[in-house]
């Protein structure tokens, strides 16, 4: 391979630490990733030069930390080739983006409209539109999986003039599977139907247009992309923006108030109430700037390749069954029959391997899969391939462990 993460591990001070007198070896990226310097440093450098409030003070401090939060705002836009900055809406992450547009939208939903998801998605994708099903009395539907984990050739039954909203994940957190996002989306707008896009396990791994997407929304966090955690973001058209009734109110978001009557900001404010995560917002642009100085292309071919080696590995074991593709995917997502995912998890963890055991946030996939829950090893360009092969190992160790002790 072309790329070797040899050459930024040192940017991660974390990734040096021992865990249970082991060297620690990370993979539960798709959780949270590790942050690279050139984030903690822009957090503390705005910390010790640049604090103060944004746009609601007339003074040199104030001045300055507006100016970066804008600035940070305008590269979230770029690295998502929005149009504008303005149709970037500072959340607390994902989940709080989906529920700003699940609330935003409920007033345009009636009795007998169909919302539409995947049956790939994380609890984040799922339950505000459910929520908002029982709210309204609209339906919720599910785009299903075939019980072999494949897409029907033809699901474009699924999209009918009932159809107002369409939100699906691009990438699965649990399994490692792509939807075909595209021909989904073409479908949606077909009916005229809201598109929301959830990129929160994209954003690390693959360059994100989302002018070419052409979606209504699309939503990602910054802790799953080497940004700070409690920050994320919310693009969204401008006519789909402009729709959408504040999820919160108070401060920031307004322009005129009296005791009789609010009139609201423009966007992007119109729908940032409060004082914002401003180190945040300057963190995320850090994170965006660490991935566009790299190969982006190298990156998710190494991430890519790690995968695929611990599938070739397992794949043969007659004991371990894996639910995630066997290429294209970042991450591989297993369980082992008559040995509790907890189990392989703690021995793991033992080792000084971290990964992620259980449901994943997508208990309905779960169950449509027949399992409680899977073991995770997810990579990010940080993981090497002597990490895969001593993740494989110490597995495999753990299962014959535990099966004698059967």
């Amino acid at each position: 391979m072309a790329f070797d993460p040899s050459s930024l591990r040192h940017l991660f001070p974390i990734l040096s630490l021992q865990a249970n007198d082991h060297p620690l070896i990370y993979l539960d990226n798709a959780a949270t990733t590790q942050k690279p310097l050139l984030v903690l440093d822009a957090i503390q450098h705005y910390y010790r030069n640049n604090n103060a409030n944004v746009h609601r003070g007339a003074h040199f401090l104030s001045n300055r930390a507006t100016n970066h939060f804008e600035q940070a705002r305008e590269t979230i836009a770029r690295f998502i080739n929005a149009p504008e900055q303005s149709h970037v809406i500072w959340s607390k992450g994902t989940t709080e983006a989906i529920n700003i547009v699940a609330f935003g939208l409920e007033h345009l939903l009636e009795k007998g409209d169909e919302i539409l998801i995947t049956s790939l998605e994380h609890h984040a994708n799922l339950v505000p539109w459910q929520q908002l099903a029982f709210r309204t009395g609209a339906r919720l539907r599910v785009l299903p999986l075939t019980s072999n984990g494949e897409w029907e050739d033809e699901f474009s039954q699924y999209f009918s003039h009932r159809t107002r909203i369409f939100a699906a994940t691009q990438v699965s957190n649990a399994i490692g599977v792509s939807t075909p996002l595209q021909m989904m989306l073409n479908y949606a707008k077909q009916q005229g139907a809201f598109t929301l896009v959830d990129g929160a396990q994209a954003v690390a791994h693959y360059s994100v247009d989302v002018q070419a997407l052409d979606c209504d929304f699309y939503v990602f966090s910054g802790h799953k992309m080497y940004g700070p955690t409690g920050i994320g973001a919310l693009y969204g058209k401008n006519h789909a923006l402009e729709v959408l009734i504040p999820y919160q109110t108070g401060g920031e978001m307004v322009r005129k108030v009296s005791y009789q009557a609010t009139e609201f900001n423009i966007l992007p404010y119109r729908l940032e109430a409060g004082t914002p995560n401003i180190e945040g917002a300057i963190g995320l642009a850090a994170a965006c700037d660490f991935l566009c100085n790299q190969d982006r292309s190298a990156l998710l071919k190494w991430e890519q390749s790690l995968a695929s080696h611990v599938y070739s590995r397992l794949h043969r074991e007659t004991n371990i069954e894996i639910y995630s593709p066997e290429k294209n995917t970042t991450l591989v997502s297993l369980s082992v029959p008559n040995i509790h995912i907890l189990d392989l998890n703690a021995y793991l963890d033992s080792q000084g391997i971290g990964v992620r055991a259980g449901s994943h946030c997508a208990q309905p996939l779960m169950a449509q899969l027949g399992v409680v829950g899977t073991l995770r090893a997810s990579f990010a360009c940080y993981n090497t391939m002597e990490e895969a092969d001593r993740f494989c190992n110490v597995l495999l160790e753990a299962i014959d462990l535990l099966l004698d002790d059967e």
